[in-house]
């Protein structure tokens, strides 16, 4: 079977967000597989998940990025407390993952459309 291939960092908005692959060593391993990090500009995802729960977990983590560099965590803000990010990034992910995975030329199409731009 092929390697996984994993992305070493991803661009949110002005950010080069470096993603790093470890053993569990959250507070709660079973209850967080990542963890978007902004003061060290990082996103940490646990070794060894199923391929879904990476692709999810990748997911949600760049969600968590993207609601904190367009500022809408912050005081004010529809997600301005950790509450109401959670529940939102959860839920968009999810609804993501499972078009995603229910339509799988979906992706393609999307891929094909953002890099063959006129």
């Amino acid at each position: 079977m092929a390697q996984l291939q994993r992305s070493s960092k991803v661009k949110v908005g002005y950010q080069n967000i470096e993603i790093i692959y470890e053993k569990a060593s959250f507070a709660k391993p079973s209850d967080a597989f990542g963890e978007f990090d902004h003061r060290k500009n990082c996103i940490s995802i646990q070794e060894d998940l199923s391929k879904v729960d990476h692709a999810c977990t990748l997911l949600h983590e760049i969600l968590h990025a993207i609601v904190y560099y367009t500022s809408l965590t912050q005081l004010g803000q529809p997600l301005d407390n950790e509450n109401k990010e959670e529940v939102v990034v959860n839920n968009i992910t999810n609804g993501l993952m499972g078009v995603f995975k229910d339509n799988p030329k979906i992706l393609k199409e999307l891929e094909q459309h953002i890099h063959n731009v006129r």
